[in-house]
């Protein structure tokens, strides 16, 4: 993986003196001119969401004003949000020339490597956003997430709870508390913490499947079917149709006995990952105890040649 900010030297920069000797704060200001107007349309189309017009707006912006540190950051991360993390840290570097980027700034940088599985260089730019602002809830639990992805679940739950303590009640940063309890093998502080989220939500116009999901599973898990179905048929309802969901409510429905509505289940998992071995295995095996052989074998081949094997296992 290439490493954009060290090759193009976005460390030096980002690391370099903002003041000369006896002066103040050194500012590069914007020069006036064309890209004004296409700086504050391509402003106002990012703050609509709608970044695919922005992009060439903001080009155009950068071009006409390349002094423009606003103009280049900008572009960098409406980049960012078309899913293109190369040329967004391209952009990145090109503004860090122009103007030290702030602890935002970072952040959406770290998350450009993120989208490149580039996970070290992930936390390294996430951390020093930390740095820089450590009042900042949203770079903690962005560390967080980076860490609980690196499997270092301890300082992930630190990173989860200074979340807490700087955003009180935040769903997302307490189901991933629970979480990183389930990594450290700690599943009654899990369980809570999964419970404590979906409390905090009660009520909400928009409340996260997450939670709910996550502490279904559990409880699937440890065999509590019965507490787990209400959670996953809720969770259901928030999110039709997503393939996690419908894996762990077949398990349930499969550990039931219910046998036909654990086939309808995996059925929907393979239809919305159709390239995914374990779904079309957990459906093959359903499919068995149906006495459904046919298209039990033709699924439990589909799950082989997924995952590129010549053959088989079939249950037990």
């Amino acid at each position: 993986m290439m490493r954009w900010f060290a090759v193009l030297g976005f460390a030096a920069l980002v690391c370099a003196p903002t003041r000369a000797a006896g002066q103040g704060p050194v500012q590069i200001e914007a020069v006036p001119g064309a890209g004004a107007s296409a700086l504050d349309r391509g402003r106002r189309l990012v703050e609509r969401g709608a970044f695919a017009e922005a992009e060439p707006v903001l080009r155009e912006a950068a071009k006409a004003d390349p002094h423009s540190a606003d103009a280049a950051y900008l572009l960098a991360y409406t980049l960012l949000r078309l899913n293109k993390p190369k040329d967004s840290l391209a952009e990145y570097t090109a503004a860090a020339k122009l103007r030290t980027p702030d602890s935002k700034e970072l952040k959406h940088v770290s998350d450009a490597y993120v989208l490149l599985n580039d996970l070290d260089d992930a936390d390294r730019w996430m951390l020093r956003a930390v740095r820089m602002d450590d009042k900042d809830a949203d770079a903690w639990y962005g560390l967080g997430r980076i860490r609980y992805t690196e499997q270092r679940f301890k300082d992930a739950l630190q990173c989860f709870q200074k979340t807490l303590e700087l955003a009180p009640r935040t769903v997302k940063a307490g189901d991933n508390l629970g979480l990183a309890y389930e990594g450290l093998n700690e599943t009654g502080e899990a369980i809570q913490a999964f419970r404590t989220a979906i409390e905090w939500q009660q009520g909400a116009a928009h409340p996260s499947e997450q939670p709910l999901l996550n502490l279904g599973t559990v409880l699937v898990e440890q065999g509590d079917v019965d507490g787990a179905l209400p959670l996953l048929e809720q969770a259901a309802k928030i999110a039709p149709g997503d393939a996690k969901i419908c894996e762990q409510l077949g398990n349930a429905y499969t550990a039931k006995g219910r046998l036909g509505e654990a086939e309808k289940e995996f059925r929907s998992a393979v239809g919305t990952v159709p390239d995914s071995a374990a779904y079309h295995y957990l459906l093959a095996r359903v499919l068995h105890r149906e006495g459904k052989e046919a298209e039990s074998k033709a699924e439990f081949a589909r799950a082989a040649a997924l995952n590129g094997t010549h053959s088989s296992k079939e249950p037990q």
